[in-house]
């Protein structure tokens, strides 16, 4: 198990939470170990954990239309997962898979609400943090997505992606 002060100094999702928050934190979650090749999180199904690699690296994973796998992005320590889940009740938008042995920390949607509800400072922390980890890989996805609609070349294209980003960023009617 990695040492609270690991954690906070080196995961995102801990940074600026006291050695006191984290034991908070820690005290309501969970460890877990998957052997490689696991699938720790299944698209469609819902379970509400925010969880963190300790060891090991994961596979982000979404179905395509024709029942194949894409590979999204690779997940290795110190990095977090579950996180649209677990602030917005939903089916995963995405399977996680075990690349090699994987150890996680998992914190429960249910404790951490509570935690917020009490006012913990840790968990408030968590969600702030949790906001910029999100924004950093939304903007990546959006830089991407730009890339591919540029070099698609097509004026089509180019118009249903300006439509849709124009949806995306003001009435999100769809």
């Amino acid at each position: 198990m990695l040492s609270t002060e690991q954690l906070i100094n080196d995961c995102a999702l801990f940074h600026s939470v006291s050695k006191a928050e984290m034991e908070e934190l820690l005290s309501y979650s969970e460890w877990e170990e998957f052997p490689e090749g696991t699938r720790i999180l299944d698209e469609g199904n819902s379970t509400r954990y925010l969880w963190v690699i300790q060891s090991g690296s994961c596979e982000v994973r979404k179905k395509l239309s024709n029942g194949t796998e894409q590979s999204l992005a690779q997940l290795d320590p110190y990095s977090i997962f579950g996180e649209m889940s677990f602030f917005n009740p939903a089916p995963h938008s995405a399977s996680v898979v075990a690349l090699t042995d994987v150890n996680t920390i998992r914190i429960p949607g249910r404790e951490f609400d509570q935690m917020l509800k009490d006012g913990a400072k840790g968990a408030q922390k968590v969600v702030f943090n949790t906001v910029r980890i999100m924004s950093d890989r939304l903007r990546l996805m959006d830089k991407w997505t730009a890339e591919m609609v540029e070099s698609c070349g097509s004026r089509s294209k180019n118009a249903e992606w300006h439509d849709f980003r124009s949806k995306l960023y003001s009435d999100w009617q769809f």
